[in-house]
């Protein structure tokens, strides 16, 4: 009997040896890590990252991005303010750096709706706006005053032309010219023109009819149905 338990304290003491020499083979692991949204849109920065195991956590930089040493099989804890907390375990690799992008989902509450009055009923709310005085009372009434349709005639009435009015009464008067010098320059009205009838007049006295200076014009141009070169030859012989 004392053989059996002196062999089985051997055996039990051998076994827990092993899972020391087991455990103590284990390297640290540099674990960099990425916490973003799980949208993939939105980085985290100042996120949590808490090993229970060590007693030890880090924080997130700007781009979200945390490195910090652990033991393979460690359960990390990822907290952010807005966040469900996010939980992983260090997978058992003989990597020695290990790299882990963290999504984290928003924790939305709705709360409930909540109102709240200066006043204890609607009756009393209606009896202080009755008798409620606003400072600018007076200046109201003088406004009110100013603006009556009548007197806004008579402003307007008084008031110049602006810019924008200067500028179409002036664009009126530009169409305007221009139609009328299109339409007292037309032909049809030269007939009834004592000046247009002077010059016609005068042209007639100075013989301007029986000139024939313009048949000139048509003798140097080229007659019909003459190549280049026949044109060409002829210039030559000239």
């Amino acid at each position: 009997m004392l053989k059996r338990i002196a062999l089985w304290i051997v055996l039990m003491g051998g076994f827990a040896t092993t899972q020391v020499l087991g455990q103590g083979q284990d390297k640290t692991v540099l674990f960099q890590v990425q916490i973003v949204s799980s949208n993939g849109s939105e980085f985290l920065p100042l996120a949590y990252v808490y090993n229970p195991r060590a007693g030890r956590g880090a924080l997130s930089d700007n781009f979200g991005r945390a490195d910090m040493n652990v033991f393979p099989g460690d359960s990390l804890v990822f907290t952010y303010i807005g966040y469900k907390n996010k939980f992983y375990i260090i997978p058992r690799t003989n990597d020695l750096v290990h790299q882990k992008i963290i999504s984290m989902d928003e924790d939305s509450k709705m709360l409930s709706e909540v109102k709240v009055f200066p006043h204890a009923n609607e009756e009393e709310f209606k009896q202080a706006f009755l008798n409620m005085r606003l400072r600018d009372e007076r200046q109201r009434a003088i406004l009110a005053q100013n603006l009556e349709q009548s007197k806004l005639n008579v402003f307007a009435l008084q008031a110049g032309l602006g810019a924008a009015s200067n500028f179409r009464n002036f664009s009126d008067m530009m169409v305007s010219s221009q139609a009328n010098k299109t339409f007292y320059a037309s032909p049809l009205l030269s007939l009834t023109n004592p000046f247009a009838w002077m010059s016609f007049i005068k042209s007639v006295k100075n013989g301007d009819l029986t000139r024939d200076d313009w048949k000139k014009a048509y003798e140097f141009m080229p007659k019909e149905n003459i190549s280049r070169q026949m044109y060409l030859r002829g210039a030559a012989n000239k």
